[in-house]
């Protein structure tokens, strides 16, 4: 963003998206703003919000609310799907019975004829 424009983004960021912003005077104060709470942050990487992590997060979001998506199942069903299958390339593969254990005999026949159509 060139200098332009940075009192317009601030603007919207604040007033369209309803961000906190840090005063800063410029576009380079603002850089060297964000590398100092980078720097500060990665000391601990469970808090950086800059490291690969956050995909795995949003992968796993979007992968829960996929899950939301078969029938009969909805948001506790697909918590308990993805914490016994891990993934829904697993829960393709897995037997009627197996969901069963999960799920119980109508959904797991719901979902095993939802995915294997």
């Amino acid at each position: 963003i060139s200098d332009q424009y940075f009192l317009a983004v601030q603007k919207l960021v604040v007033l369209e998206l309803g961000m906190v912003l840090l005063p800063v005077a410029n576009q380079g104060e603002a850089s060297q703003l964000i590398t100092q709470l980078v720097r500060e942050q990665s000391k601990d990487h469970n808090s950086n919000p800059f490291l690969r992590k956050q995909c795995s997060q949003l992968a796993e979001s979007s992968v829960f609310r996929t899950v939301q998506q078969i029938p009969g199942v909805g948001k506790t069903k697909a918590l308990l799907l993805l914490q016994q299958f891990g993934s829904i390339h697993r829960l393709c593969n897995t037997s009627v019975k197996e969901l069963e254990l999960v799920v119980g005999q109508t959904v797991a026949q719901q979902i095993h004829t939802f995915l294997c159509s």
